[in-house]
């Protein structure tokens, strides 16, 4: 189960919508000079990606939550979203670039014009298979627990005796 924070921001009917903390894994990366993914995103406007799932923990509005996305979920996701258009893609740009061959027109043209109709017959495709799905719990995508925020922690000597402390001296 791959995990995410989150902060639920309305709770009715048995259903709550949440809002996933921003992912801070960029900031800690080693490559953080070389990576061009930073890049790439300042490309892209900023989009709030909220989600419902079912609320079978009791979750209120504001509480702070740890949501689960099963991995079988996520690994077939992916091939249906990337794997099947590039597919159709290639397989595509080979019927069309035979068919035209055998018709005695440019093959170039075909493998083009096929490779672009199947893409987007199977982006078609995806579109329409990602719409019919249940949402939600049925997907894999649960509420797995409530996140309880820190407790307070004391401050001033932090323990150690006064005197003890180079700090805080008298």
């Amino acid at each position: 189960m791959i995990e995410q924070r989150g902060r639920v921001l309305r709770a009715e009917g048995g259903r709550a919508q949440i809002a996933p903390y921003p992912d801070r894994s960029c900031g800690s990366c080693a490559t953080q000079g070389g990576c061009s993914t930073k890049w790439l995103t300042a490309l892209f406007p900023k989009r709030d990606l909220t989600f419902v799932v079912d609320n079978r923990i009791g979750a209120r509005p504001g509480d702070a939550v740890v949501v689960g996305v099963d991995e079988q979920l996520l690994q077939r996701s992916s091939l249906l979203l990337y794997a099947l258009p590039l597919a159709g893609l290639l397989a595509g740009g080979v019927l069309g670039e035979s068919v035209f061959s055998m018709l005695g027109a440019h093959p170039e043209l075909g493998g083009v014009l096929g490779g672009l109709t199947a893409l987007i017959a199977t982006l078609a495709f995806v579109r329409r298979r990602s719409a019919t799905r249940p949402a939600g719990d049925r997907d894999g995508v649960r509420l797995l627990r409530l996140v309880q925020p820190p407790a307070p922690y004391p401050l001033g000597n932090l323990g150690m005796p006064q005197s003890q402390s180079p700090h805080f001296r008298d």
